[in-house]
């Protein structure tokens, strides 16, 4: 990698230039989600955890996701300013991309560490089509705070600030990276040691380093086995330690694996692009150590990701579960070939591959809008026969899965939907199958029946919500219902 007469990578301009299109692409981004706001708040977790700030009153951090917070301030201050509905909706959407974009425009700017800008303006596009749709999923918040956290870091090193402070830094700002999504902790890894093979990272002793390095692996370790203990991580992290070794030989024949060869053929093909561009970069600068570093990460998180999720191929979800795969496989490309392109050839290719991928997003949210639709005609249908609350049981025709993708946040999905229609009190509709009939349903007029929740009347926020506590819920098919 090039050095100036200091610790930090030379500042050449084709390094400069390309990191200055990530804000520019992030903004476009932002400006998006708003125009998108419907098709991204009105899918199953946004809208969910929205519903429970507002009724609630206070953020929600699920599974010790602390970094989560940031995206939750937004709707929890317009709560506070009495914003209604669609507003809050519209700066939820927003405050994600505004935080990401905050994230790129310090490290361009502020701590001019471009290539952890040029990083975080792929993690947000390469992997990305349908996921822009689901916007919760915390390895998001998680990584632009890692890119924080190595740009800071950098920063307080250049300016030579006393180690005692760098070290409670180091240790705020990577706790909360890695506690914010457990995937965070193998981008920080290999990031870390991609950047210790050279040795004036940081402007710090052997013995600083040392110490870095073992803070970095028993966070990672600790949060591990935290994530073993309970909850979502720990079902999860259940699989990967049970699964049989011996199995290993079947990964290449799984959905899974089936679903990444496929898209980095395809979909992610310019993915494939940079990876295989900077690997060959690494062989040619004979940095074989740093290309064994990366084959060994890219390969692990990809088998780590097919025994997790061996025949689970939503796209929505899984392309959030592999984007953390692009500061593995992008880092040689940013850091090798990058600063030996000419400037306006380093813009002009960076800006493709942007363009391309915006192109994708925007392709993806067909389906996102036809789900809206489609519940904008179940609230009508449930208008004409006058009906308020809805329980749709089973036998669920297929339309219920091709269209609405997943549908156990139709609850508030369609409490928003009816809100957003001026109507009071707004019109709610769940899916029950018949155990879930017997064991979920409810005689009370009022109580909620949400997502995973019976939630009583009085525990919702008549500032933004309302249901009819005059009637029961009515039981229909979808046929009875739609016909």
């Amino acid at each position: 990698m090039m050095r100036d007469k200091g610790d930090m990578p030379v500042v050449n301009s084709p390094m400069k230039a390309a990191a200055l299109i990530t804000p520019l692409v992030l903004l476009v981004l932002l400006v998006m989600s708003l125009i998108f706001f419907k098709e991204r708040m009105l899918y199953i977790d946004a809208p969910h955890m929205l519903f429970r700030i507002i009724n609630d009153g206070r953020f929600h951090i699920e599974e010790h996701r602390y970094g989560s917070f940031i995206s939750q301030l937004f709707p929890w201050i317009g709560i506070r300013l009495h914003i209604p509905l669609m507003g809050l909706m519209i700066l939820y959407s927003a405050g994600f991309y505004i935080f990401y974009l905050s994230v790129a425009l310090l490290l361009v700017y502020k701590f001019r560490n471009y290539g952890l800008a040029i990083l975080l303006g792929l993690y947000f596009t390469l992997f990305v089509s349908d996921t822009y749709y689901w916007p919760n999923n915390e390895v998001h918040q998680g990584i632009a705070w890692l890119t924080f956290t190595f740009g800071v870091n950098y920063f307080a090193a250049e300016r030579r600030w006393p180690f005692p402070v760098r070290l409670v830094l180091f240790f705020g700002s990577f706790f909360l990276s890695i506690w914010t999504h457990p995937l965070v902790m193998l981008a920080a890894v290999y990031l870390w040691f991609f950047y210790v093979a050279d040795r004036k990272l940081f402007s710090s002793t052997r013995v600083q380093m040392v110490l870095f390095s073992v803070i970095l692996i028993v966070l990672a370790g600790v949060k591990f086995y935290q994530g073993m203990q309970h909850g979502y991580d720990s079902s999860k992290i259940e699989v990967l330690t049970g699964f049989d070794i011996h199995r290993l030989r079947s990964i290449f024949s799984s959905p899974q694996f089936r679903f990444f060869k496929d898209g980095i053929s395809g979909r992610y093909l310019l993915f494939s692009v940079l990876f295989i561009t900077g690997l060959i970069s690494l062989l040619a600068n004979k940095r074989y150590l740093l290309f064994a570093w990366t084959i060994l990460f890219a390969t692990g998180y990809v088998a780590l990701i097919c025994v997790t999720y061996w025949d689970f191929t939503l796209r929505s979800f899984m392309e959030s579960e592999y984007m953390p795969l692009v500061i593995i496989c992008c880092a040689p490309f940013v850091y090798y070939v990058i600063p030996m392109m000419r400037p306006k050839l380093c813009v002009a290719a960076i800006a493709v591959v942007y363009f391309i991928r915006i192109a994708f997003i925007v392709v993806a949210a067909g389906p996102f809008s036809n789900r809206v639709a489609m519940m904008e005609r179940i609230n009508e249908k449930m208008k004409q026969k006058q009906l308020t609350k809805v329980i749709i049981t089973s036998p669920f025709p297929p339309i219920i899965d091709s269209v609405l993708i997943s549908k156990w946040g139709a609850p508030v999905e369609s409490m928003f939907l009816s809100k957003l229609r001026g109507e009071t009190p707004q019109r709610t509709f769940i899916f029950l199958d018949s155990q879930e009939m017997m064991s979920f349903h409810t005689a009370a007029r009022d109580t909620l029946l949400g997502a995973w929740e019976k939630r009583a009347a009085v525990n919702i926020n008549p500032a933004y919500c309302s249901i009819d506590t005059s009637v029961q819920y009515s039981v229909l098919t979808y046929r009875m219902l739609m016909e």
